[in-house]
């Protein structure tokens, strides 16, 4: 008898799943559900865009980061069922974009769809993916099962911690958790022939409804030819400046290392070493930039890096090292880089962990020597921590200057330049003023801890380097 039942209901879901537009090709059985609240727009719109806004406003629905609703729609089954039916288990996903020279914190997710069973699921699989070659999700960055207090057919799930994205092309699906004979659930998905980005994509591993789609993911009209473009979805969340920006250009009178690094197309990214890449011989100009983490924990810091030169040849390149930088040998202290040249505006990026206490040198380089750049760069650096970061410069040739005693109590002593000013900044980038006079320091005001000191002589040349209050 269950055997029966469950190839009626698949025969039923097979119907509903490849369905063009469910109001004519199928007529379900009555089922008694709970009335549908959202208001659409009655009039027509010129574009999608324009009917999503007014779609909002009508609903109460202002997605601050990214979203994508129409008033048609089909569906496309994303649920996960229990063990004896996980051959039905399929998951849905779409992509979206977050532009360059932003960062987004996703807080929580909207995904309009429907039920056909008069219960309504009260758990989802919310999943994050990057985006792979071939423009289909692939590396899960973030999953979490969301349970609400009571069941509903186009949730709003909140992440119990905000999500932090840098620049760049990622995939997110919404799945359905319940039992096949409780309730079955449909995500929406476009009627309209445009497509936001790339289409949607779709899986079923247990191979269930006997697709093309079984372990790999695939766009949806390989799964199925009558499924449409987009799911209906939309991301709420906050939209990040950066914490420090840098512009300069490189010059034909810059430093010049012994090599440059090869760009073999791979970005670093938090959590993950990437191999030194080796390098290209030459003289290569560059320019350096320290950034210091004064916080008590490591940081995952996204630098982003735009050429505005508008010459396709004039390229520049991002890495990090640890410390210093050695122009003789790239492979002492390396980080990352961004894996790719910056070139006509394109923006490339790269996730480096920097840990407690620590600095990292970041380096630009051109890709061809001695290019002559008309145009600056910029760097943009990205934290959800930017009160502990400090972006502080080259020390432009003072390189014998020290401070003495260090531990100290009241006075710091300076060596090696004659000091106009003097910052001092705390463990959370706040600077705190004190009292020079010459090369006598007065720090005996501040309390007891680790300290930034900067220092700066009348032809502007400066340096920074760490003491210990006692």
């Amino acid at each position: 008898m269950k055997k029966i039942t469950l190839l009626l209901l698949t025969i039923f879901n097979l119907c509903l799943f490849a369905q063009t537009n469910p109001s004519t090709d199928v007529i379900p059985p009555k089922i008694v559900r709970k009335a549908i609240v959202y208001k659409t727009p009655t009039k027509p719109f010129v574009t999608s865009t324009d009917y999503y806004n007014a779609f909002n406003v009508l609903n109460n629905i202002s997605p601050k980061l990214y979203g994508q609703l129409e008033d048609n729609f089909n569906n496309i089954i994303s649920q996960q069922f229990e063990t004896a039916n996980n051959s039905y288990s399929a998951t849905a996903a779409d992509d979206f974009v977050v532009p360059a020279n932003q960062a987004w914190t996703i807080n929580s997710v909207f995904a309009k769809g429907i039920a056909v069973t008069s219960v309504y699921p009260t758990s989802y699989n919310v999943i994050f993916y990057e985006n792979s070659a071939s423009n289909l999700p692939d590396t899960v960055i973030h999953t979490e099962n969301v349970v609400l207090s009571a069941g509903s057919v186009s949730p709003t799930l909140t992440l119990a911690t905000p999500l932090f994205l840098s620049p760049g092309t990622y995939w997110v699906s919404v799945q359905a958790v319940g039992n096949f004979a409780d309730v079955i659930w449909y995500w929406q998905t476009y009627t309209s022939s445009e497509t936001l980005n790339q289409s949607f994509a779709w899986r079923n591993p247990g191979n269930g409804f006997a697709t093309a789609c079984s372990t790999s993911w695939n766009t949806a009209s390989v799964c199925l030819s009558s499924q449409l473009k987009d799911l209906q979805f939309s991301l709420d969340g906050d939209i990040l400046t950066p914490c420090k920006t840098i512009t300069d250009k490189l010059q034909l009178t810059d430093a010049t290392s012994t090599a440059r690094l090869n760009r073999n197309g791979v970005e670093s990214v938090c959590g993950t070493t990437k191999t030194f890449p080796g390098t290209v011989a030459g003289a290569y100009h560059y320019r350096t930039y320290t950034l210091q983490n004064m916080g008590t924990t490591s940081d995952c810091v996204t630098f982003s890096l735009q050429s505005k030169d508008p010459a396709v040849l004039n390229q520049v390149h991002l890495s990090a090292y640890s410390g210093t930088f050695n122009p003789a040998d790239l492979s002492v202290n390396y980080l990352g880089d961004i894996g790719a040249s910056s070139y006509q505006s394109i923006t490339r990026s790269m996730d480096i962990n920097v840990p407690a206490n620590s600095t990292v040198t970041l380096v630009v380089n051109e890709a061809t020597a001695n290019t002559v750049f008309t145009n600056d760069f910029i760097i943009n650096v990205f934290s959800a921590n930017c009160s502990i970061l400090l972006k502080t410069k080259e020390n432009d040739g003072l390189k014998n200057v020290s401070i003495y005693p260090n531990p100290t109590s009241k006075l710091l002593y300076v060596n090696g330049m004659n000091v106009k000013t003097a910052k001092v900044f705390d463990a959370s980038g706040k600077l705190i003023p004190i009292k020079n006079s010459g090369n006598q320091l007065n720090v005996e005001v501040l309390p007891k801890g680790n300290y930034i000191l900067k220092m700066e002589d009348k032809e502007g040349k400066s340096t920074t380097t760490k003491f210990i209050k006692k």
